[in-house]
């Protein structure tokens, strides 16, 4: 998804001057707009005050005097954009983008469904509780391809082969959708993000709406193992998403769902007809291309565990041996688990998430080992059956964790063992 919000005329939002527009006149309005905009994204806070008022008049009159209409855009070229992924987290699954060129005015402009706010009030709650509103955002194509060039990422194109009444009718329905009140949307990664967005708008254009071909190997594929072929070179990653990432995430998906990811969205288009059979798109076109070399990671969860828990399992051996206070190993072993409970609890119970809910990761990441760290406030006999209490659901996972409803990581079952030993010992 795109980093950083295009707040396009954010002193100006309400004034919808680049809705409307006639021929000759909307490209020069537009390009005018864009360029006043730039030059005053670079003035000092008071001389953007000061332009803010002066220019306000002068703009409301140019909104009144043009009107874009839709055909206008019958002869443009439009096409998909898709990008590949990225090094930061909201970018590792690459992202998708409708492109719209006319040639005659020279305008060339991107609508990008993948943009956020980073000025939301409560933006960082908003965004743990499933909350955060993504928008439709419009950019100039120079603009958007810079920052996948700086950024070192790979974009290729496929042409729309609309007629022209199509690429009309998907003009008027991407300026609809960016207007104020229409631009917001409710963001899930699943189901509707930059990807599902561009493809439901796009097919409605087709006569007869579009069929897409039903080739992918999707036949085992759950959620959770199209992410992870994103993740091979980021285990840690990984394991955190499994971690906070419940048993929706196991759905299986088929051609048609799996188009989430931008990546397997421009092959099913690539296949993709109309009813009457002819092809939805041209053939797909490098814009930049950069050789990527990910680097396999050393420590990885499995071998940082296995380590963590053979030390923990010998100094539990050690102190046994020899009489000793094991309280603060306890800590160090069941602390983790007890915060991460919280986190999968609120996830699960207090948030608008989805797919966080049920969490098998709860049989062993809770609260209850609070009441284990402090023994004495409680009797010997309590402190027993607590154990006991505690222990079964470990067993449970480290005999029978693969054939849960849930996907639990291998990388896990050296923790799980520690526990259980803890908990015994």
């Amino acid at each position: 998804m795109a980093r950083v919000p295009f707040r396009e005329f954010q002193y100006l939002s309400t004034i919808k001057f680049f809705i409307y527009a006639i021929n000759s006149s909307t490209s020069m309005a537009i390009s005018l707009i864009f360029l006043l905009k730039a030059a005053f994204e670079q003035l000092p806070t008071k001389g953007k005050s000061i332009c803010k008022y002066a220019l306000l008049p002068g703009l409301i009159l140019l909104s009144s005097a043009t009107a874009l209409q839709a055909e206008r855009w019958e002869n443009s070229r439009m096409t998909i954009l898709t990008c590949a992924p990225g090094e930061e987290l909201y970018s590792l699954f690459g992202h998708t983008a409708i492109r719209v060129q006319d040639e005659a005015s020279g305008s060339d402009y991107v609508f990008n469904y993948g943009t956020f706010d980073f000025s939301t009030p409560n933006f960082y709650l908003k965004f743990m509780r499933g909350e955060l509103d993504y928008m439709l955002s419009i950019t100039t194509f120079e603009r958007f391809l810079r920052e996948y060039r700086m950024e070192g990422r790979s974009v290729w194109e496929q042409e729309l082969l609309l007629s022209s009444a199509g690429k009309a009718a998907l003009m008027e329905a991407l300026l609809l959708n960016h207007q104020p009140e229409n631009r917001y949307y409710p963001y899930h990664f699943f189901y509707d993000n930059c990807a599902t967005r561009v493809r439901d708008i796009i097919a409605v254009q087709y006569p007869g709406g579009l069929v897409f071909p039903d080739t992918q190997n999707v036949e085992q594929s759950t959620f959770r193992t199209a992410i992870a072929d994103y993740l091979q070179y980021r285990p840690w990653t990984k394991l955190g998403l499994d971690l906070i990432l419940g048993q929706p995430t196991d759905k299986a998906v088929d051609a048609l769902s799996i188009q989430f990811l931008p990546d397997h969205l421009m092959l099913q288009f690539a296949g993709a007809h109309d009813a009457s059979g002819k092809a939805a798109v041209g053939e797909a076109q490098e814009l930049l291309v950069f050789e990527t070399s990910p680097k396999k990671v050393f420590w990885a969860p499995l071998l940082v565990f296995s380590i963590l828990a053979l030390i923990g399992l010998r100094i539990t051996r050690w102190r046994v041996k020899r009489k000793l206070s094991l309280h603060w190993l306890n800590v160090v072993t069941f602390v983790p688990p007890v915060l991460l409970g919280f986190l999968i609890i609120f996830l699960w119970f207090f948030t608008s998430h989805s797919v966080t809910g049920p969490n098998w990761h709860l049989l062993w990441a809770h609260p209850l080992y609070l009441l284990l760290l402090f023994p004495s406030r409680t009797s010997a006999l309590f402190q027993r059956r607590l154990r006991w209490l505690l222990l079964l659901p470990l067993i449970f996972l480290l005999v029978l964790f693969p054939f849960l409803p849930q996907d639990m990581p291998l990388a896990l079952w050296p923790l799980w063992l520690l526990m259980a030993v803890r908990l015994i010992w």
